[in-house]
């Protein structure tokens, strides 16, 4: 993402949208497209570091890894991000932030933000203050509406309840893209190649949403491919006490090390809840079941979804 998130301004004119785009759902990707389409103008996102979050957002889990919502706002055809941190700015009143950010900085001639979007101390502005800005400082403004599903808006707070109740068809339909756990995997105790059934552990990093515990199909991205799976969430019961919350996936059809690398695994149903066993023994004839009931469905997904998935996600 050198060169993409950038303190650098810009030398040309440019459309700017506006946001925190958690999860870059598909009422986000609206903002992004009517920045991107205005001829002329450098498509670019105004946005705060990974490091903070504007005072009414904070305490919320976030539902993706930067690399994931920067690389689909890349996809989304917006050429740069600038993202100063939230401290940086809170203090500017809703003219100030417009005239020393967007006019100033980032030479904007056209602004692009949700209708509920706010912003200037203590969020004390809100859209219709933005359009007098706008038309005091000569560029235009587009207020985008909110984009519903099944007859409620899409959110970023839906799609985490949706994870949280383990509802992956409704996060992947109001995403756009299906839940993703990207953290690096770490050595666990290989009590699976014991039985046949090796596992890739991801520790679930704080701050970022938890599934529901359980285990689903998924499907692992490795090197350019996509690999039917079966994960757990949860913290395993029956072989450790812990009780930190991870992802642990049986790969189908792949047998390799894959300690120390990220590797996207996206949840794509749930299967069933966490369960503990009596031993190791059944616990992995159940992983076994998992596995072979779970194969045909992450196949059929990678069949049909699994193309336009990496191409939004720009794998």
């Amino acid at each position: 993402m050198e060169g993409f998130i950038t303190t650098k301004l810009p030398k040309n004119d440019t459309a700017v949208a506006l946001g925190v785009f958690d999860g870059v759902h598909r009422g986000h990707r609206e903002v992004l497209r009517r920045a991107v389409c205005s001829k002329g103008l450098e498509p670019w996102v105004f946005t705060f570091s990974e490091k903070s979050l504007p005072t009414g957002k904070q305490g919320a889990k976030r539902l993706e890894p930067p690399e994931i919502k920067y690389s689909i706002m890349r996809s989304c055809g917006i050429e740069h991000v600038y993202a100063p941190d939230f401290g940086d700015v809170k203090g500017l009143s809703g003219e100030d932030f417009v005239k020393e950010i967007l006019v100033g900085k980032l030479r904007c001639k056209k602004v692009v933000c949700g209708t509920d979007f706010r912003f200037g101390y203590k969020a004390s502005c809100g859209a219709k203050e933005m359009a007098g800005f706008c038309e005091k400082y000569g560029m235009e403004f587009c207020a985008v509406e909110k984009v519903f599903d099944r007859g409620e808006a899409i959110s970023s707070t839906r799609i985490r309840t949706a994870a949280e109740k383990g509802d992956m068809p409704e996060v992947e339909r109001l995403a756009g893209y299906p839940f993703c756990v990207e953290t690096t995997v770490v050595k666990g105790k290989e009590l699976g190649r014991k039985f046949n059934l090796p596992t890739i552990n991801q520790p679930i990093e704080e701050g970022y949403i938890i599934p529901k515990f359980g285990v689903y199909v998924s499907a692992a991205y490795i090197d350019g491919k996509f690999y039917p799976s079966v994960t757990n969430v949860g913290v395993k019961p029956t072989v450790s006490d812990e009780n930190i919350p991870a992802a642990e996936t049986n790969i189908i059809g792949l047998n390799t090390d894959l300690y120390g690398k990220k590797i996207p695994v996206f949840l794509i149903d749930f299967v069933r809840d966490e369960m503990v066993f009596e031993n190791k023994e059944e616990l992995f004839a159940r992983i076994a079941l998992d596995r072979s009931n779970a194969e045909r469905a992450a196949l059929r997904w990678i069949r049909n979804s699994g193309e336009k998935t990496t191409e939004l996600l720009g794998m």
